[in-house]
């Protein structure tokens, strides 16, 4: 007795095969391209959970601000530049002066820009309770991190091996 399977072949049609690929090509997308979507939605929402205050002790941070993200974030209709500079003389050895810039109509997710002029601007920018490293005197850190963390006041540079240089807000 032969096998359900064996007794019939059925066979593609060329039409049928075309229409597949038609379909496939207008309404599917490359899994590679899925695949990097959904890795860079779960990404981000993970940042923010991270910097969100939960109760979930299932991530330990190092650092990182304590208050909540706020949920709905929504910049002003036009440009705000934080200007950050470090305390004493503009050229003492370890000066710096940093800007924040936040896009109009910025959300939580917006990636903002922070760039340190000055000596050696290498290391490690302490800003809104979270620790950013400087690469080529460059950080970005998301518009709903840095509120999250706005009510801490530590704004330092810590280059490579040396002491933490404070600073503060000077104009916004």
């Amino acid at each position: 007795m032969k096998n359900a399977i064996e007794e019939e072949k059925v066979v593609m049609t060329a039409d049928e095969a075309a229409f597949i690929d038609r379909f496939v090509a207008d309404h599917c997308r490359p899994h590679a391209v899925v695949m990097a979507e959904r890795l860079r939605d779960f990404v981000s929402k993970r940042q923010m959970a991270m910097f969100a205050a939960d109760d979930n002790p299932a991530f330990a941070l190092a650092a990182g601000p304590t208050a909540k993200a706020p949920a709905s974030v929504k910049a002003p209709d036009e440009p705000v530049t934080f200007v950050f500079a470090s305390e004493g003389e503009d050229d003492a050895p370890g000066a710096w002066r940093a800007e924040l810039a936040v896009p109009p109509g910025a959300t939580a997710e917006t990636p903002l820009t922070l760039k340190v002029g000055g000596r050696d601007v290498a290391g490690v920018f302490a800003l809104s309770g979270v620790k950013l490293p400087l690469v080529d005197g460059a950080a970005e850190i998301p518009f709903g991190v840095f509120l999250a963390g706005i009510k801490d006041t530590d704004v330092s540079l810590r280059r490579p091996g040396g002491d933490a240089v404070k600073g503060k807000l000077l104009f916004f």
